[in-house]
């Protein structure tokens, strides 16, 4: 009887630490290239082309590769199969990296400019030249980026 009762509790616990993908999302990985250059911190954003809401984003690591995470869903999990838009930006606030002193001395009280590591073209879909993609069920779903400062 003991041993039953352990083996039901290892069998609840393990399957409360299975994977949260509660949407039947798929895997989605992928790498962006800036002239060449793999880029750090670039926020990738698939957006769903036909406005359902359907959306998922990543940010690309030291060797400019992402997952994909849909909220809700755990880390890296993918996104929903479907046509999607995707933008990419990454973007600094000036004086992001003053103290507070600083920062008054240099900004005051205007807004802060924002400053586009990678073209701001790319931040939206209207300007992007980036095609949409499409996400799909039992295919090997990787999407590169190669994008250019020209």
């Amino acid at each position: 009887m003991y041993q039953s009762l352990k083996l039901i509790l290892l069998v609840v616990f393990l399957a409360g630490c299975a994977k949260n993908n509660p949407y039947g999302v798929v895997y989605v990985e992928g790498m962006v290239t800036c002239d060449g250059v793999p880029v750090t911190g670039v926020h990738v954003t698939f957006t769903s082309a036909a406005k359902d809401g359907n959306s998922a984003g990543g940010l690309t690591d030291y060797s400019g590769k992402y997952k994909l995470t849909t909220s809700g869903a755990d880390y890296g999990t993918g996104v929903m199969p479907a046509l999607y838009n995707v933008t990419l930006s990454k973007f600094e606030i000036e004086g992001s990296n003053l103290n507070d002193e600083d920062y008054k001395k240099q900004i005051g009280d205007r807004q802060p400019n924002i400053i586009h590591i990678i073209p701001e073209k790319y931040s939206y879909t209207e300007t992007s030249d980036i095609e949409p993609v499409k996400v799909e069920n039992g295919k090997k779903n990787v999407f590169n980026f190669s994008i250019s400062t020209k």
